[in-house]
């Protein structure tokens, strides 16, 4: 039996219970802070009376509005479970809320079985794909021999390789589809998770889209962006691991503004988060920007593996130390930076780099050099971030490499392929 729709109720319930958490608690926790310094100058003259009145009062004032956001939460969450509000995923702004849900919490999500947790899968046209036979020959008509697989960031879902297509008039996937003869695959995920659980994921996937494509699969292309292009790796070198077959097959993963030696956005957050705790009055802000999920985490770090954190305080290291991962041995790898200035040696690209992720890391050097020997790079100045999604330039780019080379996949096929 499938699970239930994720809906509308399910999102207010939990705004009501973050308001509950986050909101109100972090004001009832800044208000004490501050009262108790305003208070030592009275503790000379009054003693402790007044300081205890005006506790017992904020403690009743604010347990009072956290109660009523709790029965307000469990009475929107009654409602949800009994079919009351739309279903949140029936339209594309309400898939775009679920996924950026899912990047800030989306741990969290999945260890309470929320509803609104997103589990991976293969989509087409806003929907999940079973990966079986006659469904992904019904959803993938005309489908060829190679799939072009679309990894996207965080907070980001399947759809938001469109983002600009009214400005540019088509997608990488309506170029590839029309002008290689590769089949674009979307893939959506949950963010929030660790990078190397996803990476889990999509090996499981790849396997199992190999085993069932419509054709036999005689060529795969990674295309991932931002924190996609860790998941792509994640995968390959899991399934390298693992003993898998699929990964013989890869023949180009391609990287749009991947953090390869972490975000330097994240890695800021991470020093303001511990700042802020010297402070009894700035602490409650800093709990706040605590609060991220395993994904944004690892993004600081770049991390791939699950060896590179488990057992590990990630929130008190830098992350400057990884785990080597060795590249596919078949596969090119393309690396596309970007920057919010004309030049790289702007100041402007030097603090920022694309907004999200500095040039460097984009490129894949890290402190101890290259994480990837023999990655190719280009380079976009002017570009934001989330540009990347739907560029004309990286379209090009992405249409010249797949049809770069003619290889014969049987010669190198991975052993039961050819």
């Amino acid at each position: 039996m499938p699970a239930a729709p994720a809906r509308t109720t399910d999102v207010a319930a939990l705004a009501l219970d973050y308001g509950d958490r986050l909101i109100v608690g972090t004001a009832r926790d800044m208000h004490r802070a501050m009262a108790a310094r305003a208070f030592r100058a009275t503790r000379l003259v009054g003693g402790h009376v007044p300081e205890s009145l005006h506790d017992a009062v904020v403690t009743s004032v604010y347990g009072a509005i956290s109660g009523t956001l709790r029965v307000s939460s469990g009475t929107v969450r009654a409602l949800a479970t009994r079919g009351v509000g739309r279903p949140i995923e029936s339209g594309r702004r309400g898939r775009l809320v679920v996924a950026t849900i899912n990047g800030l919490i989306g741990d969290e999500l999945r260890m309470l079985d929320d509803p609104q947790a997103i589990s991976m899968a293969v989509r087409s046209e806003g929907a999940d794909v079973p990966v079986t036979g006659w469904q992904l020959a019904e959803a993938f008509r005309g489908a060829t021999s190679h799939p072009v697989i679309f990894v996207h960031g965080l907070c980001e879902n399947d759809e938001s390789w469109s983002n600009g297509a009214k400005v540019h008039g088509t997608t990488y996937a309506e170029r590839i589809a029309d002008e290689t003869d590769g089949t674009p695959v979307m893939i959506r995920y949950n963010t929030g998770l660790h990078i190397s659980e996803n990476g889990q994921h999509l090996d499981t996937l790849v396997q199992q889209l190999v085993e069932h494509w419509p054709v036999p699969v005689t060529r795969i292309t990674l295309v991932g962006h931002s924190m996609g292009g860790l998941v792509a790796r994640a995968a390959t070198n899991h399934a390298t691991a693992a003993g898998a077959t699929w990964q013989h097959l890869v023949r180009d993963v391609i990287c749009l503004g991947t953090p390869h030696a972490g975000a330097r956005l994240e890695k800021i957050a991470h020093v303001g988060s511990r700042l802020l705790r010297f402070w009894p009055e700035s602490t409650p802000i800093g709990a706040i920007l605590e609060q991220r999920s395993a994904g944004i985490v690892d993004l600081r770090h770049g991390y791939i593996t699950r060896d590179e954190w488990e057992g590990q305080d990630l929130t008190a290291q830098w992350g400057l130390d990884r785990i080597a991962a060795a590249p596919l041995p078949h596969a090119e790898y393309h690396f596309v930076a970007s920057t919010l200035a004309a030049s790289q040696k702007h100041p402007l690209s030097s603090v920022l780099g694309d907004l999200m992720v500095h040039f460097s890391s984009a490129t894949g050097v890290g402190p101890a050099g290259p994480i990837v020997d023999g990655a190719r790079f280009e380079y976009l100045p002017s570009v934001h971030h989330f540009a990347l999604l739907n560029h004309p330039q990286v379209a090009d780019w992405m249409v010249s490499w797949i049809n770069a080379h003619d290889r014969d996949p049987r010669a190198i096929a991975a052993p039961g392929q050819a």
